[in-house]
């Protein structure tokens, strides 16, 4: 939490690649493509947005659920 009580602002997962994690506006050329400008992968960009969610959800709940 920052010093206004409010979770740090995460990268959009539109603009995020699901297989590298790298960030960049221009992955998204157009509404409907994703293509990383670091790694080449691409996808359509809802399908490479959820992939990106749900890693951060598995994520999420292992680390709240660690022992």
């Amino acid at each position: 939490m920052s010093a206004r009580g409010r979770a740090p602002a995460r990268p959009a997962p539109n603009r995020r690649c699901s297989a590298c994690g790298h960030v960049d506006k221009r992955n998204r050329p157009d509404q409907e493509t994703f293509v990383c400008t670091s790694c080449g992968f691409a996808e359509h960009a809802d399908v490479n947005a959820a992939r990106d969610i749900a890693a951060r959800g598995v994520t999420s709940w292992a680390v709240s659920h660690a022992a």
